[in-house]
Formats: structure tokens, C-alpha cells, sequence
């Protein structure tokens, strides 16, 4: 790999890293939160969910914003909204402050997540974008593991609210990103070039016939929203199978605007099942949970396009 190919490959891996160690916190402090401020399960799973909507409109406007204007620059502003919003949580005092803080961090967590994946897939060849992608997505799961530890450090001896401190560290991430990160030669040709506005590039690329219609909404509505009720290690392949089916043009909104839809249906899970676990059993909830996954299984094997071998979209 090149230096920059290295940089891009860190810059991702960290951005995921920094945002599901914030994530993370909202799970280690949640019981912390519930018993300080006396709320309802109900109103303790709202935040999760308030989270995941804050995603979907940061992974709109971020992401047309990353197609319109320089991605790096873009990159690193969704990483200082999130960070400011994470350490923010150290002095909300009550429920509403924290639903307020929540939405403003995941407003930055989801526009980093579609234009940390893109800058991967204009950075490195498709044959190899799955797996650089997945690789990326290891350091979600060293974030996880650095607010675990954080958690059983911090909170015994400081409380939940020192806790988000640390998200101030994102902040030595994008003084990194900024100094040295440089464009995709291949996305600036593109801008230059660029006459359509994001609306028309969304409508043209994403929405164009039934087949492409189809394709988004089931990656969007169906898929992404099973994705988002579970699991950090798909985002890796899903953000390689969305950056393959559509072009440079709109490769930044479709990754934001899909896994972000995807997040703000799945993120109702906080939400439905504190509402299970109130008036029903684990059983239940797992019945619930089992035929999501079917549904997102049947969804992808009738999705179009997902068979071709050779994508030309650079």
C-alpha cells in the first residue's frame, strides 16, 4: 500500500473505532442513567433510538455534502460533531439534555460511517474493497473494546458522566486527517466534471427504474434495518456492496443515506424491545429478532444486479 492508502485505511479504521466506542458508552452507562435519572426502560431505549435517527439525518446531509464537496474536509467535521456531542454528555443533567446530545452525536456518526467507507473504495481497487472494508471495520471492535475498559475504569471511581470525556479524543484523529489525508485523484476529476446537483445525482443513480428503485429500498428499508438492530462486523461488506453498485457521483450519499435509514428503522430496537422485555418473555424478543433476520435473507437474494462479477463505476 501506499502512504496514503495506509493514512486512508487508519483514518476509516479509527473513525469507526471512535464512533462504537461512543456507542458503547450509551450501554455501559444505561443502567448508570436509569437508576440517576428515574426513567422507564421506555424512556432509556428512546435514546438509543433518538441516536440512530440522529444517524439517518447526518448520513443525509453529510453524505450529499461529501459528494458535493471535499470528503476529507467533510470526513473530519462529522468526527468533531459527534466528539463535541459525546463529551457534551458529561453534563446533561437530565433526560432531555441527553436525548438533545444523542441526536447531535449520532447526527456525526452517520455521516462519517458512508464517507469513511468511500474514501476506502476510491482509495484501493474493487477486487480488493471487500476486504480492506471489513478490515476497517476492525477497529469498531477496538473501540469496543477501549470503552469496555473505560467503562470498568471510569465509572466506579468518577460516575457515567466522566465517561464521556473521552470522546474528546477524536479530536487528535482529525488534526491527522487534516494535515495528511489527501483526496481521491479520481473524486476531484469527478467534481470538476460534476454539473448535477446531489438531489438529481441521488434521484438519477439511486432511484432511476424499478430495478435500481428496488435494489435501494431493499438495501435501505429492509436489509439496513436488520443490519442496524445487530451488528457492527456487516457494516464492513455492506459499505463494499453498496460502494460497487453506485458510481463515484453518488457513492457517498448511497452509503450514508442507505446503512442510515437502515440504522434509524433498526435503532427502534432499543425502543421495542424495552416495550417486549416489559410485558412479554425473552422468548418473545428472540421470535422477534429470528424472523427479522429471515426477512433480510429473502430480501438480498431477490435484490437485482448482485450477481455481476465486474463493476465499472470508478
Amino acid at each position: 500500500m501506499s502512504t496514503n492508502q495506509k493514512l486512508v485505511l487508519f483514518a476509516a479504521s479509527s473513525g469507526f473505532g471512535l464512533e462504537n466506542m461512543d456507542v458503547l458508552f450509551l450501554s455501559f452507562t444505561l443502567s448508570s442513567i436509569i437508576a440517576t435519572m428515574h426513567i422507564s426502560p421506555g424512556a432509556a431505549g428512546m435514546i438509543g433510538t433518538i441516536t440512530n435517527w440522529g444517524m439517518l439525518l447526518g448520513g443525509i446531509i453529510f453524505g450529499m455534502l461529501g459528494d458535493r464537496l471535499i470528503r476529507v474536509k467533510v470526513f473530519t467535521n462529522t468526527i468533531f460533531v459527534f466528539a463535541l456531542a459525546t463529551a457534551l454528555m458529561s453534563i446533561a443533567k437530565n433526560i432531555y439534555w441527553i436525548y438533545l446530545f444523542r441526536l447531535l452525536a449520532g447526527i456525526g456518526a452517520g455521516g462519517e460511517y458512508g464517507i469513511g467507507i468511500t474514501l476506502i473504495a476510491e482509495a484501493f481497487p474493487n477486487r480488493n474493497l471487500g476486504k480492506l472494508s471489513s478490515i476497517a471495520t476492525i477497529g469498531a471492535q477496538i473501540g469496543a473494546v477501549a470503552a469496555a475498559i473505560l467503562a470498568t475504569l471510569v465509572i466506579p471511581h468518577f460516575g457515567w458522566h466522566a465517561l464521556y470525556l473521552f470522546g474528546l479524543l477524536s479530536i487528535v484523529l482529525i488534526f491527522l486527517v487534516r494535515r495528511h489525508l489527501k483526496e481521491s485523484s479520481t473524486f476531484l476529476a469527478n467534481k470538476r466534471n460534476q454539473t448535477m446537483s446531489p438531489f438529481t445525482a441521488i434521484r438519477r443513480y439511486m432511484f432511476t427504474d424499478g430495478k435500481t428503485n428496488w435494489t435501494t429500498i431493499g438495501l435501505l428499508l429492509i436489509i439496513g434495518a436488520v443490519v442496524g438492530f445487530f451488528s457492527n462486523g456487516m457494516y464492513g461488506g455492506y459499505g463494499a456492496v453498496v460502494s460497487q453498485l453506485y458510481p463515484i457521483t453518488v457513492r457517498s450519499s448511497a452509503n450514508n443515506m442507505i446503512v442510515g435509514v437502515g440504522r434509524a428503522l433498526g435503532g427502534m430496537s432499543s425502543l421495542v424491545i424495552g416495550l417486549l422485555m416489559e410485558h412479554f418473555n425473552l422468548i418473545v424478543v428472540m421470535m422477534f429478532l429470528s424472523v427479522l433476520y429471515l426477512i433480510s435473507f429473502v430480501t438480498m437474494l431477490s435484490l437485482p444486479n448482485l450477481n455481476r462479477k465486474n463493476y465499472d463505476y470508478r
